[in-house]
């Protein structure tokens, strides 16, 4: 006799949980043979075994002072170090009164959310965008607004008149190489965004997971390392160790205005307490030996290969069917199918021909806006020759879609 589940009481954010379409995906990316643009995550044979290493056995040989619990705004070491390599970014910042050591950029996104916005409130954020910091400003309660994001990121003169209507506390970009549409904000607009947070007394905050990972086109600042004035109490940064240096680590850090900062780490401190302080101190001896700046240029110089591989296969084999800009940086392709068939038609196909991407619609916060025909593939995983497959296999894919020849693979709507 099998009992029925009981009627939990769930907190409204949580009564429909939200779907994991990319992750949905994953064991199809996984399967031997098949060739994955679908995930966002670093190469893996390029991560600095040998310089984290070092580190590493650095900090054995003090391993008794770092297994206690580390200050809930992170080590004294890490954010020191994260205070230089945030100033070498244009970013002048204290480490004792503006930085925060997080989980990833991630928990930065969820701590902001969660000391600024409550039922009731508003935020914003651009569409397409990561589904994941979309989900963080939901799970306050809070009513989350989109405003259209594309080649050159998200339309401030439209940000400026939802901001009037709405009334946002907190706005949300990420401005370099973004995830989904490998955007990046010019100088001009990062300015005209710091000039509306001003004006309609709204925090924007930047997340920065990729802004390292340039290959051409010239570097802009941050947007907070802009903020002058009165600006400077309206601009937040998040940024990340995932991408550069290994997501296993789990560290982030955000620099926020020191009475945010502050309400940060309370919030912290009644999430994870803190991040491992052995974790933090191996990357604050990786940093102070200034591997990172040699790792870097590295994976940068990899990731322009695989982009270029990218952007050749696709005007080769798909010159016509699919219309795509060329990212300066980052690891995504923001891809448009551009005849009738749509992304999410054609997935099935794909997966039968060894080729994994995301359908666009996975990054829209509101589906209803969802341009169907868009896809985000990423190059980072895949050698050139992989890629170059991979794209191969795309358009074999098209082919049979296009006459509708039968397809093994099912998929949820």
């Amino acid at each position: 006799m099998s009992i029925a589940a009981p009627e939990y009481a769930f907190a409204t954010p949580f009564q429909t949980p939200p779907s994991a379409p990319i992750r949905s995906l994953m064991p199809y990316a996984m399967r031997p043979g098949t060739v994955s643009l679908a995930g966002g995550y670093p190469a893996q044979e390029l991560f600095d075994i040998e310089g984290l290493t070092t580190a590493s056995n650095q900090v054995l040989g003090r391993l008794g002072a770092c297994l206690q619990y580390s200050n809930i705004d992170g080590q004294a070491s890490l954010r020191h170090e994260l205070a230089r390599l945030s100033a070498a970014r244009g970013l002048i910042c204290d480490p004792d009164t503006e930085l925060v050591v997080t989980g990833g950029s991630q928990q930065g996104m969820a701590l902001l959310a969660r000391v600024m916005l409550q039922p009731g409130d508003t935020a914003i954020i651009e569409s397409p965008a990561f589904p994941n910091s979309v989900n963080a400003l939901r799970y306050t309660g809070a009513t989350v607004h989109t405003v259209p994001s594309g080649p050159d990121g998200i339309d401030v003169d439209a940000l400026d008149e939802l901001a009037a209507r709405v009334k946002p506390k907190m706005v949300c970009v990420v401005a370099s190489f973004s995830n989904p549409c490998g955007a990046t904000i010019s100088r001009a607009r990062r300015l005209r965004l710091l000039e509306l947070a001003i004006k309609h007394r709204f925090l924007i905050v930047e997340d920065d997971p990729y802004g390292e990972l340039r290959f051409a086109g010239e570097t802009v600042p941050p947007i907070a390392a802009l903020a002058e004035g009165e600006a400077r109490h309206w601009a937040v940064y998040i940024s990340s160790m995932s991408k550069t240096m290994a997501p296993a680590l789990r560290i982030g850090w955000l620099v926020a205005p020191p009475e945010v900062r502050r309400r940060c780490v309370g919030a912290k401190s009644a999430d994870d307490m803190a991040n491992s302080a052995w974790v933090q101190e191996v990357v604050a001896q990786y940093l102070a030996n200034d591997r990172y700046a040699v790792h870097v240029p590295r994976i940068r110089a990899a990731y322009g290969a695989r982009c270029d591989a990218m952007a050749q296969a696709l005007e080769r084999e798909l010159a016509g069917r699919v219309i795509f800009k060329k990212p300066e940086g980052g690891m995504f392709f923001w891809a448009r199918l551009s005849g009738e068939i749509d992304a999410t038609r054609l997935l099935p196909y794909a997966i039968e021909h060894e080729v994994v991407y995301v359908p666009g619609k996975a990054f829209y916060p509101d589906p209803e806006q969802a341009d169907l025909h868009a896809m985000r593939m990423s190059f980072a995983t895949m050698d050139e020759e992989r890629i170059a497959l991979g794209i191969v296999r795309l358009g074999r894919a098209l082919d049979a879609c296009a006459a509708n020849a039968p397809v093994s693979i099912s998929l949820a709507a």
